[in-house]
């Protein structure tokens, strides 16, 4: 088991860690960014609609195309796909433009399976936290990844950067029926790792990473703002907060 600590938090006996992607290890800026505009091109193809709507649509998704930022209160990289698709739906509707549920989850699947093709374009790591997790590899340290994107993203990114030997279990939307917020996929991944709540650790860059390890008895969370929250927001959430994982240091007990 390691400590970890800050200068603002300590956390002791940690044996498992368990990872968020986006905005944890990834800049979900660039990732999410692309995504929603493939989005949103798609529903103006599908509904017919006139392009100047093309950043409205973004905007509902939670993504700012003059800045090309996702909106810290945005949906998209906060909410699960579904609820995205049903707040989405919603936002629709109020215009008059009458899709379905049912239909929107189409597009997304049709849009996903032309982004997986060049999905290795859109990703970019974020440095300071695979630093972090190598270090955490070399004591021995039990990792995991539980996101709300699909197995296949992740795998395609953890083998672009060679991050595979890192990783125990890649948990992904596709792995549980409920929700990531429902706890139910990060109880999972602890099964399949064999690992304690207690001495689990999740580490994630928004509040739905927090309800999930919560609702998975996980005790420990750290919230990093390397995602489109800032770290005096999170700290709403959590007591564990910082601004990179670089400011971690993790040791092991010397006897």
């Amino acid at each position: 088991m390691i400590n970890l600590k800050t200068n603002n938090f300590q956390i002791n006996n940690v044996e498992t860690v368990l990872f968020d992607k986006d905005g944890t290890l990834i800049d979900l800026h660039y990732f999410w960014g692309k995504m929603t505009e493939l989005r949103s091109l798609a529903v103006i193809q599908k509904y017919n609609l006139k392009n100047d709507m093309f950043e409205k649509l973004c905007s509902f998704l939670g993504y700012d195309v003059q800045s090309k930022k996702m909106l810290s209160d945005g949906i998209t990289a906060l909410y699960s796909r579904s609820k995205i698709i049903e707040i989405f739906c919603k936002n629709l509707e109020d215009l008059h433009i009458y899709a379905t549920i049912s239909e929107l989850e189409e597009l997304f699947d049709e849009v996903a399976d032309e982004f997986y093709k060049n999905i290795l374009d859109y990703t970019k790591p974020i440095p300071e936290a695979i630093d972090f997790v190598d270090k955490l590899y070399k004591q021995g340290v039990k990792l995991g990844i539980v996101t709300s994107d699909s197995i296949i993203s992740t795998k395609l990114t953890l083998k672009q950067f060679g991050w595979e030997k890192y990783f125990n279990i890649v948990i992904g939307r596709e792995s549980h029926k409920d929700a990531k917020e429902s706890g139910k996929p990060t109880l999972l991944a602890l099964q399949k790792l064999n690992a304690n709540s207690k001495t689990t650790l999740m580490i994630g860059d928004a509040p739905i990473d927090y309800i999930s390890a919560k609702n998975a008895e996980i005790e420990n969370v750290v919230l990093v703002a390397s995602g489109q929250i800032k770290a005096d927001e999170l700290l709403r959430t959590s007591k564990y907060v910082c601004n990179s994982l670089s400011e971690i240091i993790c040791y092991q007990e010397i006897l």
